[in-house]
């Protein structure tokens, strides 16, 4: 399996462009062969890596891990994992009990390449932030921002991706949340 070469991220990029509009011609901008899915999930875990080396710790991150910066990347990284798998897992059910299983692989590729384009615009702003560049406030507000974007995305990869109902995606969304949250707190009593 080779990494996503430029071509494949132009493509990715005027696919989620036409997602962010709810065409259903996105998808032609996605290799959605098997080898594309597997593929799919390089793109987001090489921005994560950046994502989470740029990271700041916030208070309560640095009286737990202290000067250990490479602890606290590794169990963010950990988090976002189990999140990732977990969120999957659950939507694989969610669309089999709908009658929607046949679109699961189409779902995460597109949601794969999402994460991975909304994660790489994150990081100027994160390294403008942990560099000083940028104001402390800037980080919240754009995570903020960005919270609301992925809800959105999320929805219109749902209702494209899955072929879902308003409702359903809106659900597929609010569950990423939920996912997301709940690995967060258990996680967080291990520590």
């Amino acid at each position: 399996m080779m990494l996503p070469h430029r071509a494949e991220i132009a493509a990715a990029l005027k696919g989620l462009a036409l997602l962010l509009r709810g065409n259903p011609q996105a998808l032609h901008f996605y290799d959605l062969s098997l080898d594309g899915f597997w593929r799919s999930f390089l793109a987001p875990l090489l921005c994560l890596a950046a994502y989470l080396l740029l990271q700041p710790m916030n208070a309560e991150e640095t009286e737990i891990w202290g000067d250990s910066r490479l602890g606290f990347v590794l169990f963010q990284g950990l988090e976002y994992l189990l999140a990732w798998g977990a969120y999957f897992a659950a939507i694989a059910a969610l669309s089999r009990s709908f009658g929607l299983g046949h679109r699961f692989a189409v779902f995460v590729v597109l949601y794969n390449w999402a994460q991975a384009i909304v994660t790489a615009a994150s990081l100027p702003v994160l390294a403008g932030s942990l560099f000083g560049i940028l104001p402390a406030g800037t980080l919240v507000g754009w995570s903020s921002g960005m919270l609301l974007l992925w809800v959105y995305v999320v929805v219109q990869l749902a209702r494209i991706g899955l072929g879902a109902a308003l409702s359903l995606a809106v659900g597929a969304s609010v569950l990423d949340l939920v996912v997301s949250i709940l690995m967060h707190r258990l996680l967080g009593l291990v520590l």
